[in-house]
């Protein structure tokens, strides 16, 4: 029986090791094993260190912010797609893969229907300069508990937003902890879109802590991604309850 590949893990520097500065975060994150990490944005950050050492140390960048501009709000069209074309040139020189992109709040005295064309129309028009910089553009749903009044909370709307748009550069970014709490029924609603997922984070519910600590059973969720042959990043964005270094390890153990 062949062996399964291990899942690819990325880790989220905001919120592992974030006691440290920013460029020894990524020393932590190498030294641990790991190959890849994530952040959220770039504000308060060298960038340029940032590549130095992420060459040097032999890391990938997985996911940063694309933009924190309103999908749905036509007022804020024009920095939605600034924000995506300088975030495109600094993925192209980290070489990185993807640029995660929320809805934004909804407009309660606009239809709904109309807030999603407008982020379809959007996202196929932001999808060009994505594709440029050889990047893709993850649509993340976040819940209604942590994020009242977000447009967006389910993974069922948004794989049909990624259908809508139609193009290979703009997928979503199933945040487990999000999901779990917004829907549930994890195992058939990743393992039915895996092809529409271009990003994946994990946290456990409640608290949003490291994986194992909750009602979320990750030894299967793990198995399931492995099984369904998953290759993309598997983001750690979690506030441990422990030791960094711990929880990563333990995290690991699950996976295996």
């Amino acid at each position: 029986m062949a062996t399964l590949p291990p899942l690819r893990f990325s880790v989220c520097v905001e919120t592992l090791f974030n006691d440290k500065p920013f460029e020894q975060r990524l020393e932590y994150v190498a030294d641990m094993g790991f190959s890849a990490f994530e952040f959220w944005t770039r504000q308060g950050k060298d960038m340029n260190i940032t590549l130095a050492l992420k060459l040097a140390l032999r890391l990938e960048v997985s996911a940063f912010s694309g933009s924190s501009a309103s999908l749905v709000d036509p007022a804020q069209r024009q920095q939605f797609l600034g924000d995506i074309t300088r975030a495109a040139s600094l993925a192209f020189d980290l070489s990185c893969a993807n640029l995660i992109v929320t809805s934004g709040p909804a407009m309660p005295a606009v239809p709904r229907d109309e807030q999603r064309r407008h982020m379809v129309d959007l996202l196929r028009e932001a999808a060009e300069t994505a594709a440029d910089a050889d990047a893709c553009l993850v649509l993340e749903p976040l819940n209604q508990i942590d994020h009242p009044g977000t447009f967006l909370s389910s993974s069922d709307e948004g794989f049909a937003i990624v259908r809508e748009v139609g193009s290979p550069h703009v997928k979503l970014c199933f945040d487990v902890y999000h999901q779990q709490i917004s829907e549930g029924n994890l195992t058939r609603r990743i393992s039915d879109n895996l092809d529409l997922i271009g990003h994946l984070q994990v946290a456990d519910v409640p608290g949003r802590h490291e994986p194992g600590t909750g009602e979320i059973n990750y030894e299967h969720l793990f198995g399931v991604l492995r099984e369904r042959g998953y290759r993309g990043f598997v983001g750690l964005e979690y506030v441990p309850l422990v030791d960094a270094r711990a929880s990563l390890r333990a995290v690991r153990a699950l996976s295996q």
